[in-house]
Parts: structure tokens; C-alpha cells; sequence
């Protein structure tokens, strides 16, 4: 009986320098320097199993010591990562991110060139996979073969897809699919590079790309907008709900709890606007944190978290987002 999700797409090492000044080119600059496990499907799997929720990941990784250690964080949190492909003098993926003083995204790059050998072959022996699960989501570090390849075996076997579209450069291969997608999450960057267009400035503009979204053939497109909060839209209603205001530690991470507990909603059958709140909260625990999963991630934190938001009339106010308030952080453990 299906249960459960696959994902499929990157686990990798991240490295992640919050920089103690306004950042110089052309010299080394002070930083506080960590390292975690990350890759956006890794990271959405891990907040699904925190949430209760069984997970198989499909991935590869090097045969070195990056890529042991992301597999045994990956089974001792409850990813199931027996499928995952270990390469033999291959490099396990990594992310190198340089944070501002306001913990948003300076600069980043990213190698994950061995995600190459997450091939259609390799998804097509793990068919049962497919069969066996609820939802299938994806990240867009795979191949353009291999990203078909996992969407036609999802329809086949008639599962839920979503996609979480991962960086602005990587965004605009979802076009050819979107009919095929059940929920897609971009930011805002990512969702002007879908719709090959730069018109989103506040949220009344980013609900119509919600909308517009869902017109090309999307069953919910939700768009994420920072600290102003997300949108979302269906054939049958659209809304936007403020961010939950929280000191940033780190940017890294937030979009795919928001994209994770969106996920539980939907296995839950919680409405759109309801998921959407709990992954608002997700992003808002993962910003308050120096790690990419936040470690003790609970359903019951999510809803303790505060009272739910009211949605926003975006149409009469488009700036007036009034978000509710997360304790601040110390910043000396990073």
C-alpha cells in the first residue's frame, strides 16, 4: 500500500562563511565558517521525516568521506537511503554559500556534477519506488533526462508531483512541464524565470504570477517572497500570508522546509492556505537557525509557534504585511 514520499535530487555538503563585514573582492574576508549536510531534496527529506513522515531518497554520492556521512546523518534521522547510489572515485556534491550580515545569500556555487549518475536507468530499477509512495517530489538538480524520466514514472503510476524548482538558473526547465505538476514552490527570481518574465515587485503582482502559473497548467503554484511572506494559487482560490517575523541567522534551508511542509499538508489532505501557514512557520524556524534542517523540527513546534495568520487583502495594500514575532537568536554560537 503506498505511503510515504520519494525524493529524488541532491544531497551534498554545504559550507556555508556568515561574513563579519561588508564583503571585498579580491581578498580574503573574516567569517564565521561552518559546515552541514544539505541538497535540497536531502533537506526536504529530512524535514518530512522530522514531521513523522516515512521518506525514501534517491541520490548519489561519492565514495569519500562527504558523501558516507551524509548517508548516515540521512538513516539516522529516518531517510530511507538504502537506493542511494554511492560512485566509486566521484566527488560528493557540494554547496559553497557566502552569508551577508542580515544572513541573506551574498554569493553561492555548487558542484554537484555526480548527480549526473542519477540516470533514467537508475530511476527505472527503483520503479517500485514510485509505486510504493504518495507524493513524489524533485528537486531540479537533476538531468533534463532524468527529471522526465522521474515525472513520466510518476504519472504512471498516477502520484503527486512536486517540484521544488531550486536556484533562478535552474528554474526555467520546469516550462516544458508544468501541466504535468501538481505543486511547483519557486521564490520570486525563480517564478519570473518560469514565466520568462521580471514583473513580480510586490505581492499583489506575485499572487497574479501565482495565478498565472496555475494557468499554464499547474494544480498550486506557491511563491515565496521573503519577508513579505508567500501566495498561493489554485483552479479555485488564491491568497497570501505574511512571513513570521524572525531575526535571519541563514537564509540556507528555508525554502525547502516551506516546500516540506507544504508536502505534509497535502499527504495530510490540510487545505492549500492552512499548509502554506505551516510552511511559513518551517521557513521561519530554519531562518532562526545556523543549521540547514532545524534538528529538533516538530509538528507540535510548528503549531505552537503562534496563532495563524489572517490572509492579506493584497489588492487594497500590497506592501502591508504585518508579521508576527519569533524570539530573537544568539548569534555567538555561529
Amino acid at each position: 500500500m503506498p505511503e510515504g514520499v520519494l525524493v529524488v535530487g541532491a544531497a551534498n555538503l554545504d559550507i556555508k562563511g556568515r561574513l563579519f563585514a561588508e564583503p571585498l573582492a579580491g581578498t580574503s574576508n573574516s567569517a564565521a565558517i561552518k559546515s552541514s549536510f544539505g541538497g535540497v531534496a536531502r533537506n526536504i527529506a529530512e524535514n518530512l521525516v522530522r514531521l513523522g513522515v516515512p521518506v525514501t531518497l534517491l541520490t548519489a554520492v561519492g565514495d569519500d568521506y562527504a558523501g558516507e556521512n551524509i548517508l548516515n546523518h540521512a538513516g539516522e534521522a529516518g531517510i530511507d537511503v538504502a537506493r542511494a547510489l554511492v560512485i566509486a572515485k566521484a566527488t560528493t556534491g557540494s554547496y559553497m554559500a557566502a552569508i551577508n550580515q542580515s544572513g541573506g545569500l551574498f554569493f553561492g556555487m555548487d558542484d554537484l556534477r555526480v548527480l549526473h549518475h542519477v540516470t533514467p536507468d537508475y530511476l527505472r530499477l527503483n520503479r517500485d519506488a514510485f509505486r510504493n509512495c504518495d507524493v513524489v517530489a524533485l528537486d531540479l538538480n537533476l538531468t533534463d533526462a532524468a527529471l522526465l524520466e522521474a515525472i513520466q514514472l510518476a504519472r504512471e503510476y498516477r502520484k503527486k508531483i512536486c517540484v521544488d524548482p531550486t536556484s533562478t538558473q535552474r528554474a526555467w526547465r520546469l516550462r516544458p512541464h508544468l501541466e504535468l505538476l501538481n505543486i511547483i514552490t519557486p521564490n520570486i527570481a525563480e517564478a519570473e524565470a518560469i514565466l520568462g518574465s521580471g514583473f513580480i515587485h510586490n505581492p499583489a503582482e506575485a499572487l497574479n504570477a501565482a495565478r498565472a502559473l496555475v494557468g499554464l497548467g499547474v494544480g498550486t503554484a506557491v511563491i515565496t517572497q521573503a519577508e513579505r511572506g508567500a501566495c498561493y494559487a489554485t483552479a479555485e482560490e488564491s491568497g497570501h500570508f505574511p512571513a513570521v517575523q524572525v531575526e535571519i541567522v541563514d537564509t540556507t534551508g528555508a525554502g525547502d522546509a516551506l516546500t516540506a511542509a507544504i508536502i505534509f499538508g497535502t499527504l495530510q489532505g490540510i487545505d492549500v492556505a492552512e499548509s502554506l501557514q505551516l510552511g511559513l512557520r518551517a521557513a521561519a524556524l530554519t531562518l532562526h537557525s545556523t543549521e540547514t534542517v532545524v534538528p529538533d523540527l516538530s509538528l507540535d513546534r510548528l503549531y505552537s509557534l503562534g496563532d495563524a495568520p489572517l490572509p492579506l487583502e493584497v489588492s487594497a495594500d500590497p506592501d502591508a504585511t504585518e508579521p508576527y514575532s519569533l524570539d530573537s537568536v544568539d548569534y555567538d554560537e555561529y
